[in-house]
């Protein structure tokens, strides 16, 4: 298991950045991972539903950015449309030519998403390896410079496994529960982006975690629809870990859009209210609450069948414990959970109250 790790260690700091670094190398191999994947999704054309042709595609632009890099992945996306619209679109009639373009568009963008979110993940691996690098020549000779190392290495392989697990589940499962390509990419592509905020705001304090109050702005923005107030939020703001982060900012993404189909901001007047707690348990620990809470538009009642995004609100992060309400007022959801929690002067003990327009 040991020389298991060992040689995973090496080919992400050692071998993907060279092979990033050499053109003449690294576009062969997207070529090559864009042949495997139109194989294999000739291969699998009995199997797959006709709704889905680009699923096989996603997972080679996904991989060719990771391995080759954004221009290489960007080529797989290129090469792939090209194919696509030759083998799926070109002579089918169960397509019109808006729904053809439609298509194609939704997966143009969806891929240049995924290469965008795979290029800053690549940017910041290989500012974290630099880093790691700098202070090994400054601290070789103490061992405080040692245990420095060691962290940054498993905060290094910790990040970039849980990070790539959660792409790769939220292509798999959003493709599972997507009827057509159209309601694939949507819905993709706003849970990428919900993941991708919470990335860049872990990322700026080196990976230490990150603010609550911008998470949860950052998230919802995207989504308050215009006019008079509509959202508000309040609580004392912190620092969550990663793993928190990125499933709350999914979980508060299928909230607010939720909310636009079928509850608060499905009108003109709805207003929904954010609010949270932290009471410190010990040091390390504090006990979170969460409330999400939707007033003043139709009345809502317990959905007949749960789709990915009740799964995703469901399920919360890591140790938390989620209960919905159905109420006639609007939908009313509570999260707890004990999450580490890193405060600083600037943040320790200061409350959070905005209203967003």
């Amino acid at each position: 298991m040991m020389r298991m790790v060992q040689l995973v260690d090496g080919i992400v700091e050692r071998v993907l950045p060279r092979i990033r670094r050499r053109p003449a190398v690294a576009y062969p191999i997207a070529v090559a991972i864009f042949v495997a994947a139109a194989l294999l999704r000739v291969l699998l054309s009995n199997w797959l539903p006709i709704s889905l042709p680009f699923l096989t595609f996603f997972i080679a632009v996904l991989l060719a950015t990771l391995i080759a890099g954004s221009g290489p992945g960007l080529l797989v996306v290129a090469a792939s449309l090209a194919f696509a619209w030759r083998f799926y679109f070109f002579d089918s009639h169960q397509y019109s030519q808006f729904e053809t373009a439609l298509a194609l568009s939704a997966f143009a963008l969806m891929a240049v998403l995924i290469v965008a979110v795979v290029h800053l993940l690549n940017s910041k691996v290989e500012s974290l390896l630099y880093e790691r690098d700098r202070n090994e020549g400054l601290l070789q000779d103490s061992a405080l410079g040692e245990l420095h190392l060691e962290q940054l290495n498993v905060e290094l392989r910790h990040r970039l496994k849980n990070t790539f697990a959660v792409i790769a589940g939220l292509v798999s499962q959003s493709a599972r529960y997507s009827m057509d390509v159209q309601s694939f990419a949507k819905s993709l592509s706003g849970r990428l982006a919900a993941m991708g905020t919470a990335m860049d705001l872990v990322a700026t304090r080196s990976f230490l975690g990150a603010s609550l109050n911008e998470l949860i702005v950052d998230t919802l923005k995207p989504l308050v629809p215009p006019g008079a107030a509509r959202m508000t939020i309040q609580g004392a703001d912190g620092i969550i870990p990663g793993e928190v982060a990125n499933a709350l900012a999914l979980t508060l993404h299928e909230l607010g859009t939720n909310a636009i189909k079928y509850g608060a901001w499905s009108g003109d007047k709805g207003l929904v209210r954010v609010s949270w707690t932290f009471d410190r348990l010990n040091d390390d620990d504090a006990q979170f609450e969460l409330v999400w809470e939707e007033s003043g538009g139709p009345a809502v009642s317990q959905p007949e069948r749960r789709g990915l995004g009740s799964l995703l609100i469901d399920s919360g992060f890591p140790s938390a414990k989620v209960e919905r309400e159905f109420s006639p007022d609007g939908v009313v959801c509570r999260m707890k959970a004990v999450v580490k929690q890193t405060t600083t002067g600037r943040t320790r003990g200061r409350r959070a109250v905005h209203s967003k327009s």
